[in-house]
């Protein structure tokens, strides 16, 4: 192996203070994403080994150096000491500031030379001038390593060659002088800060517990900073500057039984208020109201001001606050109250790709509540228009990529959906992780469950606030056999769904999975559990089959389910048949829902006769030709028949 390879194999360290942690993990994954690998201690030191030790060895080996610098960094004493290893190594350093805060005199010194990036003034943009510029410093210091030491073990070769060398180094200054301006050139400042000022909520009711505050706050700084897109200030004033300044506060309190949330986020550069929300959390749940802030007002700020960021320049004030509302319904699938407001951001700034974006989405989710199939076609060709506006102005828009997979006229070209994921997820990242979140789910489509469960964790780790992400890799890992590792993941998805019958659905639903047919019978009885009677009593009758294992019960429940009308048989009723062994009635219930196929209940329907007719009519054997791929169960010694046709 060459140095130059050696040198790009080897990670980049991330030097961090303690209390900065979830901020630096969320910068190592963001660099990872891009490419290079890194190595930081809070993952990568194992148990059992020497922490000093291995932060030296790390060190020494390291191709460079990021420094998450933040007030906290500021004042460590075991930064310092890995800037005194870097400097021995001769390890190029590269502080990214977090907070906007100076060097103190001990670091002023160490860091005079160092380069800065800002990434409190836009997080994309820092990254990846960061990643940019750490394949700068990694691919020329080995080159020219190498290229001195081939020059003096083959002297004589040059010699020869004077004019032709002297013509090559002359190009070869030029390309340094040009790579060393660019290295070292100035930070570009975004134009506009992505960072929040936690102005706090107060509490106007005197008997709240008096640390809800401080919670909400450090739930809030959590939710924001977990992934780093968007940072959270406890700046006891705005930063100085003429651009926006963005606040979050609000107030709590007592209405009867409830407990009223009034959120705020404001221009406090401006005074305007740009987005607000209402919302009452039930009395009893006091300790868990602070976690729910942090959920509901994270998910629409950190989708507004991704948005946001990738302007040129600040959003006006009144276009950002449409632009919030849109995330407000977006989230909330409000159909054409999303597209009501994406319009208006347009009508404002044509130009702006993620206004284009945020129709197309507006035109999506009104399609999905369209049933006139005229009235359908026009909303998805609207759709489509908007997101060719949108990718004609940004090309690596990831969000016009990710959503232009709803909007094909093909719900079953399997190649091309992938091939606009990949797209996305090579773009800009999300900061939903609805592209992971996507391809996630085509790939469980496929039968691909391995690296459907990569592509929900990632989607989670991105944005751990979504039910539906948490959900589906929880189901992604059912379906793989690893019940177990799925506990935690729908825990999450109950504990941050708003439906009060949400942990019932789940268990209802994943009572045929996991076999757990007490739990789904509980859930079932549950009156507010949303469901037509005749559907009720037919699940109960299967669950209750499935517990005793009669063969006559089975058969009068299968007969229930198949009498209920065609609309009501849905993926329970197909997942409920399948595991009671009616495995050519299931297929066909299921024959428009891919997903229901790869299900543990619902293996049997692969063995049906019928099955490679149905997976040709979806596109599935299509697709496992096309791109040499197959889906998991094909390679378990028993794998069914239609395996041998791809």
């Amino acid at each position: 192996m060459t140095s130059d390879a050696r040198d790009l194999t080897r990670p980049v360290f991330i030097s961090y203070a303690t209390v900065d942690r979830k901020r630096a993990l969320s910068i190592c994954k963001a660099i990872e994403r891009r490419g290079p690998r890194c190595w930081i201690s809070c993952r990568d030191v194992a148990p059992g080994l020497n922490y000093q030790e291995e932060i030296a060895r790390s060190v020494r080996n390291a191709r460079a150096m990021v420094l998450v610098f933040s007030d906290a960094a500021n004042n460590s004493d075991e930064i310092k000491k890995e800037l005194s290893l870097a400097s021995r190594y001769h390890v190029p350093v590269m502080a990214l500031r977090i907070e906007d805060v100076e060097p103190s005199d001990a670091f002023a010194y160490e860091l005079s030379t160092r380069q800065w990036i800002d990434a409190f003034e836009g997080w994309d943009r820092s990254i990846d001038l960061l990643v940019s510029r750490i394949a700068q410093i990694s691919g020329a210091h080995p080159a020219a390593t190498t290229a001195a030491a081939q020059a003096r073990r083959h002297t004589a070769f040059f010699a020869r060659r004077r004019t032709w060398i002297a013509a090559v180094a002359s190009l070869l200054l030029l390309v340094i002088a040009a790579a060393g301006w660019w290295l070292f050139r100035p930070s570009q400042a975004a134009a506009h800060s992505m960072s929040v000022r936690l102005a706090g909520f107060q509490l106007l009711s005197p008997d709240l517990p008096a640390t809800m505050r401080e919670a909400v706050g450090a739930e809030v700084t959590a939710a924001f900073n977990a992934d780093g897109v968007i940072g959270v200030s406890a700046a006891s004033a705005p930063p100085p500057g003429s651009g926006p300044a963005y606040a979050l506060g609000g107030t709590i309190h007592r209405v009867g039984d409830s407990i009223r949330v009034i959120t705020r986020f404001t221009n406090e550069r401006s005074g305007a208020i740009l987005w607000s929300d209402s919302i009452d959390y039930a009395a009893d749940q006091v300790a868990k109201i602070p976690h729910r802030i942090a959920v509901d007002a994270g998910i629409v700020i950190r989708c507004g001001l991704s948005g946001a960021a990738t302007y040129h320049t600040s959003l006006p004030d009144a276009v950002l606050k449409d632009y919030m509302q849109y995330c407000q319904e977006a989230w909330a699938y409000g159909g054409t109250k999303t597209l009501l407001p994406a319009q208006r951001v347009v009508a404002a700034l044509p130009d702006f790709s993620w206004g284009w974006s945020a129709v197309q989405t507006g035109y999506m989710q009104a399609l999905q509540f369209e049933e006139d199939s005229r009235r359908s076609e026009k909303l998805r060709v609207a759709g489509l228009e908007a997101a060719n506006k949108a990718l004609a102005l940004d090309p690596k828009n990831s969000e016009a990529l990710d959503r232009k997979t709803y909007l094909m006229k093909d719900p079953y070209d399997w190649a091309s959906k992938e091939k606009l994921y990949k797209a996305s997820i090579a773009a800009k990242p999300l900061d939903c992780g609805c592209e992971h979140y996507g391809y996630g789910l085509m790939l469980f489509n496929v039968g691909r469950l391995g690296d459907a469960i990569e592509q929900q964790r990632a989607a989670t780790d991105m944005l751990a606030l979504w039910p539906d992400s948490q959900l589906a890799l929880a189901e992604a890992l059912v379906a793989a056999d690893r019940a177990e590792e799925a506990k935690p993941y729908f825990a999450a998805a109950i504990d941050l769904s708003t439906d009060a019958t949400f942990d019932e659905a789940v268990a209802s639903v994943e009572g045929t999975e996991t076999g757990d047919y007490a739990a789904a019978i509980a859930a079932l009885r549950n009156p507010k559990l949303q469901m037509s009677e005749e559907t009720r009593a037919a699940l109960l009758s299967g669950y209750r089959a499935l517990a005793s294992r009669d063969p006559q019960a089975e058969k009068k429940a299968v007969d229930a389910l198949l009498a209920l009308p065609k609309e009501k048989q849905g993926t329970r009723v197909a997942t409920m048949l399948a595991a009671l062994g009616a495995n050519h009635e299931a297929l066909a219930v299921a024959s428009q829902r891919p997903w229901l196929f790869w299900y543990r209940s619902t293996r049997g329907v692969l063995y049906d006769p019928g099955f490679p007719a149905v997976a040709k009519k979806l596109g599935l054997l299509d697709y496992w030709k096309t791109s040499r791929t197959k889906p998991d169960v094909c390679s378990a010694k028993d794998s069914p028949p239609f395996c041998r046709m791809i």
